[in-house]
């Protein structure tokens, strides 16, 4: 059977009972495909890099590269992590079904601590002392680009987006310390919309369920597959 490996954030976790998002909408259209999550709600674009790069890595191991397609949502540039080698897998007081740390490898020894901004966060150190709005951009292109020269190098077919507009904004395309690197990101791979938040709001013609919340409801996710991700599979003879 081919395998649909999906990830992201909070916008793409399919763990939550209420998560009724794209990937699940995406996994029932194609019935011939198993699929697989590594998407988590919180973690940033690092762990989301990783986690699809592993679990490519672990499918190529019994599958051809055509019978692997990854979909890619990516997340706030301001989330980052590091690892810590004798750091444990915990249940986040930040909601349900976050890990914090958290890790991609099952057997993997250590864990990932994740980062968000927020002053009442116990790691908002990093965001005083470290953080740099442009330095997280450069980290954002980075962890793309190796994802997307991966899969290209493994021939495994794939799309990408973002979770809101604020993942690839307009300086990026012209600061001298990110203009090099997003002008090698291969926008042909992404879904022509600006974000999937945008378009929810825009072109879904729903109210989202929680009134200031950017959190798409699932009847949003299910247009946004039927009307943006579906063709666009097609239009690349994916599926």
């Amino acid at each position: 059977m081919k395998v649909l490996v999906t990830s992201g954030c909070s916008f793409s976790e399919c763990v939550s009972p209420w998560a009724n998002w794209w990937p699940k909408h995406l996994s029932r259209h194609l019935s011939n495909y198993s699929h697989v999550s590594k998407a988590m709600g919180s973690q940033g674009n690092g762990l989301i890099s990783r986690g699809i790069i592993y679990q490519a890595t672990e499918e190529l191991k019994t599958k051809d590269s055509d019978d692997i397609l990854v979909g890619i949502m990516w997340s706030g540039p301001d989330r980052h992590d590091f690892f810590v080698s004798n750091a444990t897998v915990k249940q986040s007081s930040q909601g349900v079904n976050i890990e914090n740390p958290t890790k991609f490898i099952k057997d993997g020894q250590g864990a990932w601590t994740i980062l968000n901004k927020g002053p009442a966060r116990p790691n908002a150190t990093y965001y005083s002392d470290f953080h740099d709005r442009i330095g997280q951009y450069i980290y954002t292109c980075e962890h793309i680009l190796r994802t997307q020269w991966f899969l290209n190098l493994h021939g495994i077919k794939y799309f990408m987006t973002t979770y809101t507009s604020e993942v690839l904004p307009e300086i990026i395309k012209t600061h001298p310390d990110t203009e090099h690197l997003y002008n090698q990101i291969d926008m042909d791979h992404f879904l022509p919309v600006d974000g999937e938040y945008e378009w929810c709001r825009d072109f879904s013609g729903l109210a989202f369920p929680a009134q200031g919340d950017q959190h798409p409801g699932a009847e949003q996710h299910k247009k946004f597959t039927d009307n943006v991700i579906i063709p666009f599979l097609k239009e690349k003879n994916y599926i």
